[in-house]
């Protein structure tokens, strides 16, 4: 019943909307001298002004600037992510290890290269999707996986995840209570 009430109020809408795209215009002189343009005639002899069709033209399509190569690559991968550490780990270790898996699906084509950039930076590169990370700071850091075609350019990119590195501090180490 509420979708009939709904289709019914649409279906009112739209003949609402469409009747003044289809009203005729009359046009009549004003005794001071002034043009009035109206869609109600003021008697059943005024005839409607005779309009002209409107001008419309078709735009040209604008040609795409592509490099079939590149597109071709970029179609071969359906997906990447960064599947360990998860998002917003923390990661307690004090040599400042992380071990990184990246999923690729399908798998890396001969010519290109898996890269981990973490904080924006290229830490390393790798065929099996492993990398290990080694005395990173501690704190945050992001990481995204990335693969490269042989010029060097990003093909896909993985989604960043944040993970926290905890190490401990010569300042302030942990005392035993």
């Amino acid at each position: 019943m509420y979708t009939l009430i709904r289709f019914l109020v649409l279906l009112m809408l739209m003949v609402v909307v469409a009747t003044p795209a289809s009203a005729e215009i009359y046009k009549r002189t004003n005794p001071d001298g002034s043009v009035e343009f109206t869609d109600v005639p003021r008697s059943d002899e005024e005839k409607p002004v005779p309009l002209s069709p409107m001008s419309t033209f078709k735009t040209t399509p604008v040609p795409r600037k592509a490099t079939p190569s590149t597109q071709a690559d970029a179609k071969k991968y359906a997906a990447i992510s960064v599947t360990s550490p998860a998002s917003e780990a923390t990661i307690r270790d004090n040599t400042g290890t992380i071990k990184v898996s990246v999923s690729l699906s399908p798998a890396l084509r001969s010519g290109h290269k898996l890269v981990l950039l973490v904080d924006g930076v290229k830490k390393g590169e790798s065929a099996s999707g492993s990398f290990t990370l080694n005395n990173l700071d501690r704190g945050s850091h992001i990481l995204i996986a990335q693969v490269l075609d042989k010029a060097g350019k990003a093909l896909i990119s993985s989604a960043p995840v944040t993970v926290y590195l905890f190490r401990q501090s010569v300042i302030r180490p942990n005392r035993a209570r």
